[in-house]
């Protein structure tokens, strides 16, 4: 992704179905090492996530679905495009309990567990 229109669309679907709270992605991001990803059906946004590649590493981030397209695929098929960004290299990321299944799945091995903390 290279529009930062869609950066926007992205912003919110990463807003409703994580949830966070809103927190845009700066565009200048955009055309980098940083590629958004956001997952569509039948037209309609549905998911995203987020890949950083460098280092020899692809770091995966900011895996949401929207709650009305849960249970459907989306989540696997978002996170496989960001795993799979840069091919040859290994593929990290740090997994809510929701998603855990979905990354034990697509061959990721837990290695830690720790508590994000968040204050408003």
């Amino acid at each position: 992704m290279t529009d930062p229109g869609l950066l926007q669309v992205w912003d919110r679907v990463l807003a409703d179905g994580y949830p966070t709270p809103a927190s845009p992605a700066p565009a200048g991001l955009l055309g980098g090492t940083s590629r958004f990803w956001l997952a569509r059906v039948d037209g309609e946004p549905a998911g995203c996530a987020l890949s950083h590649v460098g280092h020899g590493v692809v770091d995966v981030e900011a895996v949401a679905t929207l709650p009305r397209f849960r249970r459907r695929g989306v989540g696997a098929a978002v996170t496989w495009a960001a795993t799979t960004a840069a091919p040859a290299d290994p593929a990290i990321l740090i997994a809510s309990d929701a998603g855990a299944g979905v990354y034990r799945e697509l061959g990721y091995l837990p290695v830690t567990r720790w508590t994000l903390w968040f204050r408003p």
